[in-house]
């Protein structure tokens, strides 16, 4: 019979891992085109997601790359939510892995700076703390698209919103970042501790703030979707009667 390790091995085997998969985030990052200012998170979650793949260095790393993977067994009252990009080790357990969660900041608007610092903590990092992400690892990672360059001022505004949730964040008060034990000389991450319930150990938020180009295009307004005409005629049949 083959033994794949115990689940605690793989954890402290993929916890060996966070600062390779760090380093290659920021690497492919700085080698990808900026994207448009107001670009959607979405877009870029996947082209970074593409990128990874193709890196050289992912060729010599332990694990899969996967993009909008859907956890499957969160913590009890918790949804199921997708995933941005999930690095997973080749185990035998599908709750093993490390999810990076991307949310822009400072998003450039044709009206404005938008800085969606309060759904970085809200639509991010809560979902960490309740389980709803990587309930069976101690780790895990923010991803800021920080679309206007200004990577200082998207910092300085997360840390201000931890502080006012940091007690719902199991973060002991104030609430501050502290600099990453990774990448202590990288300006650009940061991480937290966070308590979740029960949990003797504590939850690491590994922040990653990477800067986009302040003055990339911005992405051209959608075009709306056409409307259909209720007098249009139906398949097989006579146009269709306004109030049928």
């Amino acid at each position: 019979m083959t033994h794949f390790g115990s689940p605690d091995e793989w954890t402290d085997f993929l916890e060996s891992q966070v600062p390779a998969i760090l380093g290659l985030v920021i690497e492919t990052w700085e080698a990808m085109p900026p994207p448009a200012g107001n670009e959607l998170e979405d877009t870029v979650s996947e082209a970074l997601c593409k990128a990874l793949r193709q890196s050289r260095t992912f060729r010599d790393l332990p694990f899969r790359i996967d993009t909008q993977l859907v956890e499957l067994d969160p913590a009890a009252s918790e949804d199921q939510g997708r995933m941005d990009i999930v690095f997973s080790p080749l185990a035998p357990r599908e709750d093993i892995y490390f999810c990076l969660e991307c949310k822009r900041l400072n998003v450039r608007e044709p009206n404005g700076v938008r800085p969606y610092f309060g759904e970085y903590v809200q639509f991010g990092m809560f979902r960490f703390v309740r389980g709803q992400y990587a309930r069976s690892v101690r780790f895990g990672g923010m991803l800021a698209f920080v679309l206007n360059g200004d990577v200082a001022g998207a910092i300085a505004g997360v840390e201000g919103n931890v502080k006012n949730h940091h007690s719902d964040l199991g973060m002991v008060a104030p609430g501050e970042f502290r600099s990453s034990g990774t990448r202590p000389n990288d300006g650009r991450v940061r991480e937290t501790g966070h308590l979740r319930g029960a949990d003797a150990g504590l939850f690491v938020i590994h922040h990653l703030f990477m800067a986009g180009d302040p003055n990339a295009p911005l992405r051209p307004p959608s075009a709306p979707k056409p409307t259909a005409d209720p007098r249009r005629k139906k398949p097989g049949g006579s146009p269709a009667k306004k109030g049928t």
